[in-house]
């Protein structure tokens, strides 16, 4: 009997068959939640207060409001950016749901071919573990969770992702300790769902060439914007032969049925539209698996995908070039640390682009992201003055254009230079700065909003400006109390507290830990519970004691400041100096969810 049997020893489990392969986002997810349901559960509020959410896991269920990507930022693709607000709260209200329905329903759940989940719901398990530790009743037990699935594609072997989410999990499992024995999903577990269809239709070896480039440009998107990294890797490298044969005057067509199948909203950016011929496609589906590989942290095969865009039979458009010489130079440069061959691919680039007569608005974008870069390489090498040029020039070949990937650009572009101007001491022209960052395109929905109010508020805070610091960390608070963002509502409750009791105000610093301690319990995150507690403590003189330490000791994704925490915890001084306080960034790694370490 193994450890995990014996835990369920003579207890009436309910069962959740899990084993969904990559096919759909959050099927394994689905199907446990559907599994309480069957027992009985109702999840109390969760499906209402986080109706955004729960209508991602459940199309038709959720409360009407706004869709999921007008309140949470996706990943960015031009900067190589795996974190995801949007996957996180799908995966953050999913694991609760899974809590709260095991404590009422009063049995635990067992999970059946864990390992064989798709892999946003595999971290959403994950998740659920953790969050389990601060729910009282709530038992969550993963069966045999050794057994996987064999990988579908060389491109799309996750055992060692997979073997990172059961460690996270607590159980003790290497990649060598997994067996490749658990049945491949079967066809019926993609039916009905959009990205399911899809994927089948991708794959199906039986269709037109044409019909599956299209399938599979568009599930790639869907992917995309899931963290569907297996799923993104099968389809695109099953793709990849499609497009050897492909006459370029087809691939206008192909391009319409892909946006057909879409189902996305207009993303700002990993979007197919510059693509014109056979190569092209070739090229973006070298792409898709170059994301998935440096998200997944394999960066030499990550710049191999990359440098392979611009390979291979047949006419690459120069705009596609460029990229291939971005998206290299960006491992380089932020990946691997290997800022002078970051720099030779930049100079490759701009000499796909260079500046002519008439050229096109894409010719001019894609000269600006290569500017925009090289800024960054300039910094990196000490040269603020020259990364602040490139930045400049990276503005100007974007003046007039209000395409989404061109919106993104000029963003970026703000908050670099204010960035730049930070990092030289210049705090005031660097808040000047970043209050543009309000008045370009782009930049008034909520997620923006709550991370300028954010930074403007720590800059405020280094140029001595209180009142206004204190303005902006309210505005950004109410920003994500509206949208239900528990996780970086907590963060600027505990900086804000950290900030005022530094400042002698522990009346004002003891609110905002209990609140922070409110938000924690409701992403049932047992580090950042601690942290607050520990807030409330220090407020009072005391300190925190063995009680917080206890709460410390369960966090699975933050085990190292936790111990940091268990240390001090019977010093109020020393508890006091692990509190946090503002930053000039709210962007964070949704460590929750993150098993990469």
């Amino acid at each position: 009997m193994t450890r995990t049997d014996a835990r369920i020893a003579g207890l009436v489990g309910v069962e959740a068959e899990v084993n969904t392969g990559p096919a759909v986002a959050y099927a394994g997810l689905r199907r446990a939640i559907e599994a309480l349901r069957d027992a009985g559960a109702t999840f109390g509020e969760i499906p209402g207060r986080y109706g955004v959410e729960w209508a991602e896991l459940f199309p038709g269920e959720g409360s009407g409001g706004p869709v999921l990507a007008e309140i949470a930022l996706a990943a960015s693709e031009r900067r190589l950016h795996r974190e995801s607000e949007q996957v996180f709260r799908v995966l953050a209200v999913g694991a609760a749901a899974l809590c709260h329905g095991v404590a009422e329903v009063g049995r635990p759940l067992v999970l059946l071919g864990v390992g064989g989940a798709d892999l946003p719901s595999l971290r959403g398990f994950m998740r659920a573990v953790e969050h389990a530790r601060t729910v009282p009743g709530a038992d969550i037990v993963p069966r045999d969770p050794e057994r996987v699935r064999a990988p579908l594609a060389e491109a799309a072997d996750l055992r060692a992702e997979r073997a990172g989410c059961l460690r996270r999990m607590g159980l003790g499992l290497e990649p060598g300790d997994l067996r490749a024995d658990l049945p491949a999903s079967g066809a019926d577990d993609a039916a009905g769902w959009p990205d399911g269809e899809l994927y089948r239709r991708a794959m199906d070896p039986g269709a037109p060439a044409a019909d599956r480039l299209a399938a599979a440009l568009a599930y790639s998107r869907a992917a995309f914007f899931t963290a569907n990294w297996e799923g993104m890797a099968v389809v695109a490298a099953a793709a990849l032969g499609l497009t050897r044969g492909l006459p370029d005057a087809r691939v206008p067509a192909v391009l319409e049925a892909a946006g057909r199948h879409d189902g996305q909203a207009e993303a700002i950016e990993f979007e197919p539209a510059v693509l014109r011929t056979a190569a092209d496609l070739r090229a973006y589906l070298c792409k898709v698996l170059g994301i998935q590989a440096t998200f997944r942290g394999r960066q030499d095969e990550a710049l191999a995908c990359f440098r392979a865009m611009r390979g291979g039979e047949g006419r690459v458009l120069p705009e596609v070039r460029a990229q291939s010489h971005l998206y290299a130079a960006l491992t380089l440069v932020k990946r691997m640390d290997r800022v002078g061959e970051a720099i030779r691919e930049l100079e490759r680039g701009f000499a796909a682009v260079p500046p002519r007569a008439g050229e096109s608005g894409g010719h001019r974008r894609e000269r600006g992201w290569l500017h925009n870069l090289r800024g960054l390489t300039c910094f990196a090498l000490g040269e603020p003055r020259e990364a602040l040029e490139h930045e400049k020039r990276a503005l100007a070949c974007i003046e007039g254009l209000s395409d989404a990937s061109s919106v993104h650009l000029r963003i970026n572009l703000l908050s670099n230079v204010s960035v730049l101007q930070e990092k030289t001491g210049r705090h005031r022209q660097a808040l000047a700065t970043w209050a543009r960052f309000e008045r370009a395109a782009g930049a008034s929905n909520t997620p923006f909003a709550k991370h300028h109010a954010y930074r403007a508020a720590g800059l405020a805070l280094l140029a001595a400006d209180r009142d206004a610091a204190t303005a902006g960390l309210e505005r950004s608070l109410a920003c994500a109390e509206e949208s239900r963002d528990d996780f970086h509502a907590c963060e600027i409750r505990l900086e804000t507290g950290g900030l005022l009791v530094r400042a002698g105000d522990a009346a004002g610093a003891y609110a905002c830990f209990a609140a922070g301690e409110e938000a924690a319990r409701r992403l049932g995150d047992p580090y950042r519970i601690a942290l607050a507690l520990a807030g409330q403590a220090v407020c009072g003189g005391r300190a925190p004691g063995a009680e917080v330490a206890a709460v410390a000791a369960r966090s699975l994704a933050n085990a190292g400041r936790a111990r940091a925490l268990c240390e001090r915890a019977d010093s109020a001084v020393g508890a006091a100096e692990l509190l946090p306080g503002p930053r000039t960034k709210l962007n964070r790694p949704f460590d929750l969810v993150n098993f990469q370490g």
